[in-house]
């Protein structure tokens, strides 16, 4: 059982990431996939990791610096 009681900003499943930008603030999740088969030798043991924004406000700033860039 926890120590305390969570925040209403406490998501449970997920740690959000946090990031200063001359844009503002960037509130990145993170997901993690993971291949772990037998049967396919090239998918054993092959893990992914993507960033995603966490609300309206990093997708704007993430959508704009992608922009400039392209």
């Amino acid at each position: 059982m926890p120590a305390s009681e969570p925040g209403a900003d406490h998501l449970g499943f997920a740690v959000p990431l946090r990031l200063r930008c001359p844009e503002g603030e960037l509130r990145l999740l993170t997901t993690l996939t993971s291949f772990a088969t037998a049967v396919d030798v090239t998918l054993a043991e092959l893990h992914l990791e993507a960033f995603l924004p966490a609300d309206r406000e990093t997708a704007g700033i993430l959508r704009d610096r992608a922009a400039r860039r392209g």
